[in-house]
């Protein structure tokens, strides 16, 4: 992947993203999917394009929310070695 299409991932709005992996979005707000969260833990911060959770302090850009909403869901799926 080249430079420029990174950058252009990076612009993409952090919440949109959020959105399209299926977390709901309220207020800039949502539900951590990398816990068991009952209470909207995860915020978003439009300006900075940023995420974070205060619970399990989960954070990052658009790119780092990809990547580890999909490193947890095949962590899921793969059974375990041993």
């Amino acid at each position: 992947m080249n430079r420029e299409t990174i950058q252009q991932l990076r612009q993409l709005p952090v919440e949109g993203v959020a959105e399209r992996l299926g977390l709901r979005v309220t207020r800039h707000k949502s539900l951590c999917p990398f816990h068991d969260d009952h209470h909207a833990s995860l915020t978003f911060n439009v300006r900075r394009n940023t995420y974070r959770c205060f619970a399990c302090d989960a954070h990052g850009g658009t790119i780092d929310l990809v990547m580890r909403h999909f490193a947890q869901g095949l962590s899921r799926r793969l059974p375990l070695a041993g």
